[in-house]
Formats: C-alpha cells, structure tokens, sequence
C-alpha cells in the first residue's frame, strides 16, 4: 500500500498543468521518504486521499513510499497527472540505529512538557525520515545523487528505536559535563552493538529545563566516532507524523521564555526550535560520519545547519522578534542548507552512503595504471 502524506504547498509562479520538478519519472530511491516540488493550476494538489494546497502556482508534498514502482496520482482542477517513482530499499551491512537513552530510577519519555501522549518513538521516526530525506536532497544539490544513509527499520517500515537503560540515575547523568555524559554513553553502547557496523542517533530522554534559571541540563549536541547524542529539550513540538511536517515548520508561535525551552537560533518560535533542533542532529551525525567542520555559512557542517527547514518549505515564518506584520520570508536556493564541497565528497565515499555495501573479507585493493589513468579498485567499490 502506498502512504500518502499531506503537505502544506507553497509557491512562487503559477503554472498551467501540474509538474514533478525535482525527480526524473521512474527514478529509483534508496529511501522511503520523498518530497516533491512542482507547480499546479488550481487551488490544492490531490495525492491519493490527501489534498495539498497550492500557493502562488507552487506546491511541495512529503510521499512515504513502499518497496517496488509507486505509482502518485496527482489532481489539480481539471489536470491530472502520473509519476512513478520506485523504492529499492538498501541491502547495505551497515545501518544508523536509533536509540533512547533512560537513566536507571526514571521512566522512558522525555521530560520537558510530554503531554498525555509523549510518543518519542513516532517523534523519532518522524525526525530521521525527515533528516534522512534531507542528507538525499543535500547530497543530489552537490552533484552525487540522492544518496543518504540507512535507517533500521521494522517490517513495517517504521524506525526501530532501542531503548537503552544506563547504570546511572538521572540526577547523575544531569550532574556529568557535557563531554563526560557523552562519553559515559559511548562505553554503554559499545557493549549492545557492533561499533565497525552501526552508527548511533541517540536521544536523552533525562533533559530537563529549569524556567527560573532559562537554562536545561542533560542537554547537548555532540558527534563523533559512532555517536550523536542530542538532549530532548526541544521534543514537545516534534511532530507525531510526517504530514504534519510542514506545518511544525511553518509555525510562527512565540515561545514562552518562563516555561519552555528555547534553542532555535535566536528565532524563539516554534518553527525554528525543530529547524536547529533536527539540524543539529544532521550536523552531529555528521561528525558521527567522519566530518570536521566548515567555514561555508550555509553548510550543514557550519551553522548553516539552522536553515534546515529550507529544504522543505518555500518561505519562511517570522522570528519572534520581528514586527507583527512582517510578511513570511522567501529565500534563495543558495540560501539552503547544504552539503560543503568536502563534505559531500567525503560522504560519496562513506560505507553508509552505498545503499548495498558489504563488508570486505580481508581483500586488499589494487591500485594499477590503464593508459594515462590511475584505477583504484577494492571489493567495496
């Protein structure tokens, strides 16, 4: 069955038949988790059973695929249209795991405003189906395809999340510096998975906020080796599903200083709260993926980061500190986040970005000369 999700349209140039802008028909994907852009005559694009608006003549719509050629039927007034796109998912040894870190004396949810139904395990399938979209777009803008890392996933397609319960209580683990609860982590997750195999996207569910003093402990970003481990902070406003993507991003709401937690770049909205926060995991995965940093202001390497949502939304909403009546803001493709020219080379060669890689058994590469060219061959491509 193919999952169709709604996603809010924004536009710049009105067009008169529908358009997929953004992939080849019948492109293969090595990923479940698509966003198409293109343009539209009427008011709204129909996918399936969902209805996405259309503005200005543009929409964008998040496609949750299944394995083998999809077929998306697309509806705007009078116009249809067709477009294949098929999910090879990847048969790769290597794989990102998810995982939820507990202290030994608290329950599994996150602790800053959970609500009745905190769901983190939705909220994390959400967000690195989104992140892993993101790292496909990213590396296609560089010129390398979509390539994006693999996800473990159920048989249903949903992200496995590990929840892992550490020797420490959550007074202790909130008491440790930053780099000390990391590598604490670390030690706790080379014992459950195969280190040479596996990278780890790992949440803390023991972040809390203290209101009185603005300021969270057991909460960080830090990446490196097989670890990024992120606090929890800002998870409240993650959405429980990919339709409602689009609309967290779009969300202008001004947070309240006095009682929620703000890390969001300086915007204090709750749009900009899940742009840095799922950025940030981009940008720490990152470092889990070997990458240093970068001086390009609009890298995912830098605090380029921030701009997340750029990949996904055609204008932007206002910060909290701009005048009521400050129109959404609109931005230059170049103004995305993105992968510097290091960065996506260094990706393009990565283990995790070959969607079918297998471990070497112990063959040695061959270098040799063919004419005026040096060739370079290993049993891993």
């Amino acid at each position: 069955m193919l999952r169709i999700l709604p996603f809010l349209a924004l536009a710049t140039v009105a067009h008169a038949e529908i358009t997929v802008d953004n992939f080849k028909l019948g492109e293969v994907v090595r990923y479940p988790v698509v966003v198409l852009s293109g343009k539209a005559a009427g008011e709204t694009v129909g996918i399936g059973r969902a209805s996405t608006p259309v503005v200005r003549g543009e929409y964008r719509a998040m496609v949750e695929l299944e394995p083998g050629m999809n077929t998306i039927v697309l509806r705007s007034a009078r116009d249809k249209k067709e477009f294949k796109i098929e999910y090879k998912p990847p048969t790769s040894a290597v794989k990102v795991v998810a995982v939820w870190i507990k202290p030994s004396d608290e329950g599994e949810i996150f602790q800053i405003n959970p609500g009745p139904k905190p769901m983190f395990r939705e909220k994390m399938d959400v967000a690195l189906k989104t992140i892993q979209c993101f790292y496909a777009e990213a590396m296609n803008a560089g010129g390398y395809g979509r390539k994006t890392f693999p996800l473990e996933l159920d048989k249903r397609g949903d992200v496995v999340v590990h929840v892992v319960t550490v020797p420490k209580t959550g007074a202790e683990m909130r008491a440790m510096e930053n780099n000390e609860s990391w590598w604490f982590i670390y030690q706790q997750l080379q014992k459950q998975f195969p280190e040479e195999q596996t990278k780890w996207c790992t949440m803390l569910s023991f972040t809390q906020y203290e209101p009185v003093l603005r300021k969270t402990t057991g909460h960080y970003a830090l990446g490196g080796g097989s670890l990024g481990a992120f606090g929890t902070g800002s998870m409240q406003y993650w959405p429980n599903r990919l339709s409602d993507v689009q609309t967290v991003l779009m969300d202008p709401r001004k947070l309240d200083l006095a009682s929620e937690f703000d890390d969001s770049g300086y915007r204090s909205t709750v749009w900009g709260n899940v742009a840095t926060a799922w950025g940030a995991m981009a940008h720490e995965m990152g470092h889990a993926f070997g990458l240093p940093h970068s001086n390009d202001p609009f890298s995912v390497m830098s605090r380029g980061f921030d701009h997340f949502n750029r990949t996904f939304t055609v204008e932007e909403p206002p910060r909290a500190s701009d005048k009521p009546d400050t129109p959404d803001k609109s931005y230059r493709a170049d103004e995305h986040a993105h992968w510097d020219k290091y960065s996506a080379a260094k990706l393009n060669w990565s283990p995790y970005f070959q969607p079918d890689w297998v471990v070497p058994k112990g063959v040695e590469p061959s270098i040799v000369f063919e004419g005026d060219e040096v060739v370079f061959r290993a049993a891993s491509g």
